[in-house]
Parts: structure tokens; C-alpha cells; sequence
């Protein structure tokens, strides 16, 4: 990952290929003691895991992809939750024949490359597990 930009509160990240885009977040976020941001991203993968949140069962039902894939559109935030950088993002990915999957997403590796705008926030967002949902939600 490569800092391309900074403009005050904002970041334009260059990710490469066979970088994970969420662990690269998540460090650059640690290293730089951002707390809270919302960011968005577009480029190219190669395996993503999407998830679909069961609310009925409180758990994840996930699906790993592994084929080129277009990342036409990931947004997501970041937060903190027990001395803990959380990133959460849901994603658009598209496929050779044009049709689309899309959901939560819990891992992209980048097969070309990826651009990520991030937006600091001053402050942090904090998050705390909620017993009806059984998410880790703003609080």
C-alpha cells in the first residue's frame, strides 16, 4: 500500500497486486492513529469473501469468490472497539458476462490495483457488541 495523497483529513491509498485490502487499511489506520474514517474504493481482484448477516442466527453466512473480478464500488468506515481498529465495508464486484455480486465484505486481494479515498474524522467512533442483533454496533 502506498500513500499517494494527503490533503488535511484526507487520504488517496494505492494498493497493489496480491495486497489484502482490509489488513492494509487497518494498519495504515493504526499507523497513522486514525480512530474513525469513512473511505471508498474502486480496482480490480482476484478473490473476495462476501458475507450476508443472518439476524435470525446472529452469525455471517460467507461465500469466497476466486476469479477476476472488477471492485466497482466498496464503501465502508472505520471505528474503534476494545483498544481495536474495526474496518467494515460492504462491496460491488463485477465479472466478465457484467452481472454483479455484492454484500459485506471480510477479504479482497487485489489482482491489478485498487484506489481508496479515506476521509479522517476528528474524534473516535466507538462501537459496543449488541446482545439483539449480535452486532458490534455504534454506540
Amino acid at each position: 500500500m502506498k500513500l499517494i495523497l494527503k490533503d488535511n483529513n484526507t487520504y488517496v491509498l494505492s494498493f497493489k497486486r496480491g495486497e489484502e485490502l482490509m489488513e492494509g487499511v487497518k494498519e495504515f489506520c493504526k499507523e497513522n492513529h486514525i480512530e474513525s474514517a469513512f473511505f471508498s474504493a474502486i480496482g480490480a481482484t482476484n478473490e473476495v469473501e462476501l458475507a450476508w448477516y443472518d439476524l435470525e442466527a446472529k452469525k455471517y453466512v460467507t461465500t469466497l469468490l476466486k476469479e477476476d473480478m472488477e471492485l466497482v464500488s466498496l464503501t465502508g468506515n472505520v471505528s474503534y472497539m476494545d483498544n481495536d481498529i474495526i474496518v467494515h465495508n460492504h462491496g460491488v464486484f463485477s465479472f466478465k458476462d457484467m452481472s454483479t455480486k455484492a454484500g459485506h465484505v471480510m477479504k479482497v486481494v487485489i489482482s491489478g490495483a485498487c484506489e481508496i479515498t479515506l476521509h479522517k474524522i476528528e474524534g473516535a467512533i466507538e462501537r459496543a457488541y449488541d446482545d439483539e442483533t449480535g452486532l458490534n454496533l455504534m454506540k
